[in-house]
């Protein structure tokens, strides 16, 4: 149970970059454990930090700027790793890098749960349609879909057109969408997950995309 809020020894002059730092990995922590951008309190965020409320918005202008500054730097990490093991792999063996891609992403759920959880599993405030290409979401399908790409399959930017059917957009899609369902069904049955069977199902997976 949170009560008073902690003892906190002010930042020094010049240090502002420091409390932004702090409220992010409390607004991350508090966000977890609420399951919802919605049920997140920037009173508690304060309370979290050992601040006054007002001062969250020397910073961030509201919830919604804090929960967006969070996504994208959550989002912005995975990206950048994400993209390192695929670069890591042999230029001219693209399939592998790919497989790579994918085996990581289940070890990083299993690794990261909490972090796994913010990105993928937190109720979202809903966006309209025109905005969704500004969440830092879309950047994970692009990866996704250049790395088909690598393999030799088409890039189509309209998702929802017939012609995109088994592009590599639509395959990268495709991909991620079961990757999720892997690891959220691994971690949800009664049993420890473990890499190596999860492995398997994820090579199994990415073969079947490729061969459709």
């Amino acid at each position: 149970m949170r009560g008073e809020p902690k003892a906190r020894i002010p930042n020094r002059w010049g240090e502002g970059g420091k409390l932004r730092e702090e409220i992010l990995v409390a607004a991350e922590r508090l966000l977890g454990e609420a399951g919802r951008e919605e049920a997140l309190s920037l009173r508690a965020v304060a309370r979290e930090v050992g601040i006054a409320p007002p001062s969250i918005y020397l910073h961030f202008k509201d919830r919604a700027e804090l929960v967006a500054t969070l996504m994208a730097k959550a989002y912005g990490e995975f990206i950048a790793e994400l993209r390192a093991v695929g670069a890591r792999h042999p230029a001219d063996d693209p399939e592998g890098a790919l497989r790579e891609m994918a085996r990581w992403y289940g070890r990083f759920a299993l690794e990261h749960p909490a972090r796994y959880r913010l990105m993928f599993g937190v109720e979202q405030s809903v966006l309209p349609r025109e905005r969704l290409v500004e969440h830092p979401a879309m950047k994970v399908i692009d990866v996704w879909a250049r790395a088909f790409a690598a393999c030799g399959y088409e890039l189509q930017s309209d998702l929802g057109s017939d012609r995109a059917r088994m592009s590599a957009d639509r395959r990268g899609a495709l991909l991620w969408a079961g990757l999720h369902g892997i690891t959220t069904l691994r971690v949800a049955m009664p049993v420890e997950p473990t890499l190596d069977d999860m492995a398997l199902v994820t090579n199994d997976l990415v073969s079947s995309i490729l061969a459709g």
